[in-house]
């Protein structure tokens, strides 16, 4: 594992500049269907000080996407191989990247370089490595997800923040929401489908879905606790936490958040993040160092 001195750098969220605070990402084994759950095998797979976060599982379940301090002041990506137990640093830019992301082609992933100057642009590189190219030229990307391969679901940074959905096709955007959550993703089983986190009321944050044929958005449920991070099992259940706890809801039979485990029985004090592996058996968690 990565074992370097922490140097602490900054990116720009709304208008605020904030230094990234430190955390490891945690692997489980996992297992969730409607009737059973179940939670084992914590281990710490980065183990380093300083920032690693943004976990992004490839699409065989055999190794996992993030973001790394590279402990000269820069955010590299980096490949874990789960079987082999190491690691295959991908980008050697001398600016910063963010928010690794499997691509619909399967031979690329995306993610957002934050430049010297404070651009933040999205480029992708190719999954076994070569020169980058810019997917678009939108500026003040925070976060992205695909939809799939010509739409485009972006967080843009700005006076106010919002989510715009981009098809890269025919230039059209469209703005889903000026108050956002930080977390977009997609429904495995619903593939024209953007999942965000609609903050619009003080007191009372919602996850909703965006259909990108209608142009439309629903409520799922209530966000957990106004927590911003969530994420889609393979099967169609949302899991979120609360900074202690991983919790579900189930939008198939479940009436509001149901408790599945407390992160503190295995020595975690603070997460934020969740990823699912494609086959469901694996859970990465971002813990707070």
């Amino acid at each position: 594992m990565k074992r370097f001195s922490i140097l602490l750098f900054t990116l720009l969220v709304g208008t605020q500049v904030a230094a990234q605070q430190g955390s490891d990402i945690y692997l489980f084994n996992f297992k969730i269907d409607q009737n059973h759950f179940t939670l084992s095998n914590a281990r710490n797979i980065t183990n380093s000080p300083g920032y690693d976060n943004q976990p992004y599982f490839m699409p065989d379940g055999k190794s996992l996407l993030y973001s790394s301090d590279d402990g000269f002041g820069q955010t590299d990506i980096y490949r874990y191989y789960i079987e082999g137990q190491n690691e295959r640093r991908l980008t050697f830019t001398p600016n910063s990247e963010y928010s690794p992301t499997v691509m619909p082609d399967g031979e690329n992933f995306s993610c957002v370089i934050l430049e010297r100057n404070g651009d933040q642009y999205l480029w992708k590189y190719p999954i076994h490595g070569a020169i980058p190219r810019k997917v678009t030229a939108i500026n003040n990307i925070g976060y992205h997800c695909w939809i799939n391969k010509d739409n485009l679901g972006l967080y843009i940074v700005g006076e106010p923040n919002t989510v715009d959905m981009v098809n890269l096709a025919s230039n059209e955007t469209k703005t889903i929401t000026n108050t956002p959550g930080i977390t977009l993703i997609t429904a495995p089983d619903k593939g024209n489908m953007l999942t965000y986190a609609d903050l619009t009321d003080e007191h009372h944050w919602y996850i909703k879905e965006f259909n990108i044929d209608t142009k439309e958005s629903v409520t799922v449920i209530e966000t957990l606790k106004k927590s911003q991070y969530y994420t889609w099992t393979p099967s169609g259940i949302l899991l979120a936490g609360d900074g202690k706890r991983i919790y579900k809801f189930d939008p198939k039979q479940d009436t509001e958040w149901i408790e599945l485990a407390n992160l503190g029985d295995y020595g975690i004090k603070e997460f934020t993040r969740l990823a699912v592996s494609p086959k469901g058996d694996m859970l990465a968690v971002v813990v707070s160092e």
